[in-house]
């Protein structure tokens, strides 16, 4: 259990590891990455299985009672963001199209697991978080694919059918099996024996996504390494992407008078993107070039929750004197933390 709590703890650190050494190996035996390659279901399905038995289906229920809030949640996640990605994509990456299809796959996913308890921390509604995210991971088994032929098929040609049997199959399937074993577990160890083993399993989703990047890494060694301004390319409309989501969220938020615990839920159920279902998308439809995206994608992502994380206290200041928190908000976020 230490083991896998502290690779979760060093994502970025061993993500970064297996990125440096996909390359150097790649580079030194050209043509391992490509023998490899039938390594990636099983990689995939390590990466993607343990992260949905934390994220409850029946979730689903609790967005009745926000459907405006829900709403807004979506049309960010399945217009703004995709919208945004085609955009930037457009002004910056024409001429990559590999590129550009990363980038628009990175604006198309939904958000993932961690925006829970990244929102926990920040003191924000997280049990609102966990509706966020499977209503999100639902509705992207027939928006991602939408998108993807609209946005991406002027890149490269994409199999829109194929598109969605593989996202049934990486989302849905996934959480069935997932909330399966969430319930043969609770049943079997008990709540609170089984919230302790609820560590492991992002580190265990952890080695299947440095695995499946160490391939990808490796596939396209020569040509990344031939090329280091490919690095600065891709960041560039990375990190503009992640500035207009997170500032667009919070100054919508502000707008609309959202309170602190919900715009805490809200800017990260927008912005905190699901690398997994990016990468799977990644791995099984577009070339190695598209993954490198994907593989740059979580070391700006993670900078930009924790930089947001850390603006949460003087924004919680200046919330509590703008926009008091109701009752109900602050009932569910101390029961989350007192789960936690």
């Amino acid at each position: 259990m230490k083991f896998f709590k502290f690779i979760s703890k060093h994502m970025i650190k061993f993500l970064l590891l297996a990125i440096i050494l996909g390359l150097i190996i790649g580079y030194v035996f050209p043509g391992l990455g490509q023998e490899m390659q039938f390594f990636y279901p099983i990689s995939l399905f390590i990466m993607l299985y343990p992260m949905m038995i934390g994220i409850e289906i029946n979730e689903v229920k609790e967005a009745t009672r926000r459907i405006g809030f829900m709403s807004v949640v979506m049309l960010f996640n399945y217009l703004v963001s995709p919208l945004l990605g085609a955009f930037l994509a457009k002004l910056f990456l024409t001429d990559y199209p590999d590129f550009a299809v990363g980038l628009i796959l990175t604006g198309v996913v939904p958000c993932a697991g961690m925006i829970v308890a990244w929102t926990g921390l920040a003191k924000g509604n997280a049990p609102m978080t966990l509706v966020i995210t499977v209503v999100s991971l639902l509705a992207g088994i027939f928006l991602i694919p939408f998108w993807m032929l609209n946005l991406a098929g002027t890149y490269v040609p994409i199999d829109v059918f194929k598109m969605f049997k593989t996202i049934f199959l990486t989302i849905l399937l996934p959480l069935i099996l997932g909330n399966i074993t969430r319930v043969w577990l609770v049943k079997k160890l008990g709540s609170q024996r089984f919230v302790e083993l609820k560590g492991i399993f992002p580190g265990i989703s952890a080695i299947g996504m440095y695995s499946v990047f160490f391939i990808s890494m490796c596939a396209e060694s020569v040509t990344l390494v031939s090329h280091p301004e490919y690095l600065f390319r891709i960041s560039v409309p990375l990190v503009i992407f992640y500035t207009l989501l997170f500032s667009g969220s919070v100054l919508y938020a502000r707008l609309a008078k959202i309170s602190y615990p919900d715009m805490v839920a809200f800017t990260y159920g927008v912005s905190g993107k699901n690398i997994s279902i990016a990468l799977a998308l990644a791995v099984m439809f577009f070339s190695p070039l598209t993954v490198m995206i994907i593989a740059i994608k979580p070391l700006i992502q993670v900078t930009f929750m924790a930089g947001f994380y850390r603006l949460t206290p003087i924004l919680n200041g200046y919330w509590e004197k703008k926009i008091p928190t109701t009752k109900e908000e602050n009932n569910e976020s101390l029961n989350y933390h007192r789960l936690s």
